[in-house]
């Protein structure tokens, strides 16, 4: 109790201190931007287990982490008549923080003695509750446990994924190991565009949801010194996106201006962005062509049924479509495709003239794919919901044969559906 006494001390002469002149409110660093939101919304479970004082000492001690003693002190001002004596401690570092700020507002030459006391008074260990408290919580928070949902196969060509998950404002990323599994490898703060939703047009300032990949990188000369130390753009807009008329270009992961060390959460044009030191080292796990990218809100972690329902249910459905193709039953083959589908210029008609004429020459037709990665998009579209396929077709028939890279949209408006054909397109060799 001692040492509580003294804290107070020290609030009161700096709520004395303070009374002649204000001082400004600092912003919340950004760093703890999804933190606070995940707080206040209340959406996860983590949030949801803590009582309405809990939450309100978490805001409170985020507040003068991020060195606002005045947002802390309107947050405590409710939490006061439970007589918490953690709320007495916070209290007294609000004051003790706007103590200091008023007096360095104040235009004096240096802090003085009483100034000098203030700035050494420690009363970290007093507070060291409040702070383990805060980083338990992060860390149920930060949890993922289990791996993510929408990887529901990754294939060899895959070299891990990175998962931008705009409402938490955090990027994780994720890569295959050697049993087949996903290991996590970084959980970051992300900067997105200043506008929120799916970009839809060139310049509205928001960044696309859906299924990508990094196709390639831009630093030195190529790169303007806005953009950090390195850039990779992704391929937006892909061809989903072109069958729903959505353009605009140059949607890149990069860094902060050389002279900008923090950024809020919503503040590019539509690309992501991350602090230079922590996008250098996240770098070296870009491989070209190779490391997905989806980009969503709220991302599922950890519910291994319904990520291997779902998986089943699409292997089914691509195997079904592969055997009706070897069949040579046209009408069986073709009620695998969505009445949108489209492959490069060819509609769903063109491609039924196309196939039937081709099937009619043929005495056989076998298919094999392999080192198939699947992808499921955590985005809603106006077909339904959307899997990403992509593997290596080897084809051959009694008059033809070939072999590549294969990419297939498939989509299913409700679980009880089969999965069809949206978009089939063959990828470069």
């Amino acid at each position: 109790m001692k040492f509580l006494s003294n804290c107070l001390r020290i609030g009161l002469f700096a709520l004395l201190s303070v009374a002649c002149v204000t001082s400004a409110s600092a912003a919340i660093d950004p760093q703890w931007d999804w933190v606070v939101k995940e707080l206040k919304t209340g959406r996860d479970v983590a949030v949801k287990s803590l009582s309405h004082q809990e939450r309100t000492i978490l805001l409170a001690t985020i507040a003068l982490k991020s060195g606002d003693p005045d947002g802390a002190l309107k947050l405590l001002l409710k939490a006061k008549q439970s007589k918490d004596p953690l709320v007495a401690l916070l209290e007294a570092e609000a004051y003790r923080q706007q103590a200091i700020q008023a007096m360095r507002e104040s235009g004096a030459d240096g802090m003085g003695r009483q100034g000098r006391m203030l700035e050494s008074a420690e009363l970290n260990n007093g507070l060291g509750e409040a702070e383990a408290r805060l980083n338990a919580f992060i860390s149920n928070l930060r949890s993922v446990a289990g791996e993510p949902v929408d990887v529901l196969l990754p294939g060899a060509n895959m070299a891990n994924v990175f998962m931008f998950d705009k409402a938490r404002n955090r990027l994780f990323v994720f890569k295959s190991t050697r049993s087949g599994r996903l290991e996590k490898v970084t959980d970051e703060y992300v900067v997105t565009g200043s506008i929120e939703g799916d970009k839809q047009r060139r310049g509205d300032g928001k960044t696309p949801h859906g299924v990508y990949r990094f196709v390639k990188k831009l630093q030195g000369k190529k790169l303007e010194s806005r953009y950090g130390p390195v850039a990779f753009p992704i391929d937006y807009p892909n061809e989903l996106d072109a069958l729903h008329n959505k353009n605009g270009s140059g949607i890149w992961l990069h860094g902060y201006p050389m002279d900008v060390n923090r950024r809020p959460p919503q503040d590019t044009r539509g690309c992501f962005s991350l602090n230079n030191e922590r996008l250098t080292k996240i770098s070296k796990h870009v491989r070209l062509h190779r490391s997905w990218v989806i980009v969503g809100n709220n991302f599922v972690f950890g519910q291994n049924e319904v990520k291997q329902k779902m998986l089943a249910s699409v292997q089914r459905d691509i195997e079904a479509w592969r055997q009706d193709w070897e069949s040579l039953n046209s009408d069986a083959y073709l009620s695998h495709y969505h009445k949108k589908f489209r492959s490069g210029k060819k509609d769903l008609a063109a491609w039924k003239r196309h196939k039937t004429k081709l099937n009619a020459r043929k005495t056989f037709v076998d298919v094999a794919f392999s080192e198939m990665t699947l992808i499921h998009d955590p985005n809603p579209w106006p077909e339904g919901e959307v899997v990403v396929a992509e593997f290596n077709q080897t084809y051959r028939s009694s008059n033809y044969g070939d072999q590549g890279r294969k990419r297939v949209y498939l989509t299913r408006t409700n679980a009880t559906q089969p999965w069809k054909v949206l978009i089939e397109e063959s990828l470069p060799r």
